[in-house]
């Protein structure tokens, strides 16, 4: 099982530069094409959980517009997240493609599905470094970046359940996917599954909260 540690900062500006990363570089499902690299940093600061994700990306393409819809079809960066000591449990599911677009929602461990609403939308900020609503592969794509800032009281929202963000254990994974050219399903703590499939909270990585 993978390993990071999520650092909690409480100083008004972030040096990004002291923030461990971590690489997206499990491929459980690949078969061809070319492996491109994912570069990620998590923490938690002002009772938010801020990341900032660089993804290479020769083939970037994005077309969904909707919150909550088909982002992982586009150019698309995701994190899972179980909040507490409890491999397995209820977990969030954020995904956005390259222009920034948003699918977020929380699964029970009895099955039951919350999706964010827009009012939740309008407090998390995601900052894209493609700018356009839409986006079509091109010659000169290399890479983008996604910049967000996920609120934790949105989260306990969703879910009715408070989170505790004190130093301790939470599970959690990153994950690349999607586009038109060579979507490679990219994992950060690797998932033994048949078939592409995210949705595997019992082989999450261990986040420590520090």
């Amino acid at each position: 099982m993978n390993q990071y540690n999520v650092k909690i900062i409480n100083d008004k500006d972030i040096d990004w530069d002291n923030v461990d990363e971590l690489t997206i570089d499990n491929y459980p499902w690949y078969e061809s094409g070319l492996k491109q690299a994912t570069h990620v940093k998590t923490i938690i600061h002002n009772r938010c959980i801020e990341i900032k994700a660089l993804c290479e990306d020769i083939h970037s393409y994005s077309k969904e517009t909707k919150l909550n819809g088909d982002v992982y079809l586009d150019s698309c960066f995701e994190f899972f997240v179980t909040p507490e000591d409890n491999l397995g449990g209820g977990y969030y599911n954020m995904e956005m493609n390259c222009c920034g677009v948003l699918h977020l929602s929380y699964k029970s461990e009895k099955g039951e599905k919350v999706f964010c609403t827009k009012e939740q939308r309008d407090r998390i900020t995601i900052i894209p470094s493609i700018k356009t609503a839409t986006k079509e592969e091109s010659s000169d794509d290399k890479a983008w970046e996604l910049s967000i800032i996920l609120p934790i009281e949105v989260l306990e929202e969703m879910s009715g359940k408070e989170i505790s963000y004190d130093k301790g254990c939470w599970y959690g994974n990153f994950y690349r996917c999607g586009g038109l050219t060579e979507p490679q399903y990219a994992t950060w703590n690797n998932i033994d599954f048949e078939y592409p499939n995210f949705h595997v909270p019992e082989q999450f990585g261990k986040l420590i909260i520090s």
